[in-house]
C-alpha cells in the first residue's frame, strides 16, 4: 500500500498543481471576459441613448419649424382679420352716412 501511495503521490501532486493552475488562469480569463462584456454592454447602452437623444433633437427641430410656420400663419390671419375689420368699419361708416 505504501508503494502504491509513493508511486501515485507524484501524479497526485501534478494533478493538484495543474488543477490549481487551471483554476487560477481561468479565473483571470473570466475576469477579462467579464470586463470585456461590461465594456461592450456599456458601449451598446451609450449608442442606444445617443441615438435616442439624436432622434429627440431632430424631432425638436421639426417641432420648432412647425411652430414657426404656425406663428407666421397666425400673424397673417391676424393681419387679414385686421384688414377685414377696417374694411367693415368703412362699409358701416358709408352705410350710416347714406341713411342720414
Amino acid at each position: 500500500m505504501d508503494e502504491f501511495i509513493k508511486q501515485h503521490v507524484g501524479e497526485l501532486i501534478t494533478a493538484v498543481i495543474a488543477a490549481f493552475g487551471g483554476w487560477f488562469f481561468q479565473r483571470n480569463k473570466q475576469k477579462a471576459e467579464l470586463q470585456a462584456n461590461e465594456i461592450d454592454n456599456a458601449d451598446k447602452v451609450l449608442r442606444y441613448y445617443r441615438e435616442m437623444v439624436d432622434d429627440l433633437g431632430l424631432r425638436l427641430k421639426e417641432a420648432i419649424l412647425e411652430l414657426n410656420k404656425t406663428k407666421e400663419m397666425v400673424k397673417e390671419l391676424e393681419e387679414k382679420v385686421e384688414a377685414l375689420t377696417e374694411e367693415l368699419k368703412k362699409h358701416k361708416k358709408l352705410n350710416n352716412t347714406n341713411h342720414d
